[in-house]
């Protein structure tokens, strides 16, 4: 898929799933003043551990340590980390800490539906040939 941003920005995105060997999941944004890699053992970023690394300019990306702030967040979920439950549990816990207090800082039902909307257009353009408006 390639589209424009609403700042302006082209964005180009390749999905794919079920590949032998390799990393599971790679998220790379490459900008004018560097780059951010984002990975994960598996295609599930939303499950996995992920692991984010950054460069400025040509460097090779090095990993970037999480704020303590935001692991330690829950801290009864602390002897989850590293293991699929911990994500899992942190989104939960952040979803309802967003109900509660009318926050809106992870994706809830209306996010999804609006990737639906996404993803309704991307078929649409794949059997028109056309570019869609989303």
């Amino acid at each position: 898929m390639i589209g424009t941003l609403t700042s302006g920005a082209t964005a180009s995105v390749h999905i794919r799933e079920a590949v032998a060997g390799g990393t599971g999941f790679l998220w790379e944004i490459n900008g004018t003043e560097g780059t951010l890699r984002i990975t994960a053992a598996a295609a599930l970023p939303e499950i996995f551990p992920l692991t984010v690394a950054g460069a400025q300019g040509r460097n090779e990306p090095a990993e970037l340590a999480v704020p303590a702030a935001l692991r330690q967040k829950w801290p009864t979920l602390t002897r989850l980390e590293g293991a699929p439950a911990y994500n899992v549990g942190r989104a939960y816990a952040a979803f309802a800490a967003d109900i509660a207090n009318g926050t809106h800082t992870v994706p809830d039902f209306a996010d999804a539906v609006r990737r639906h909307e996404v993803i309704a257009a991307i078929e649409r353009s794949a059997a028109s040939g056309e570019r869609v408006k989303v």
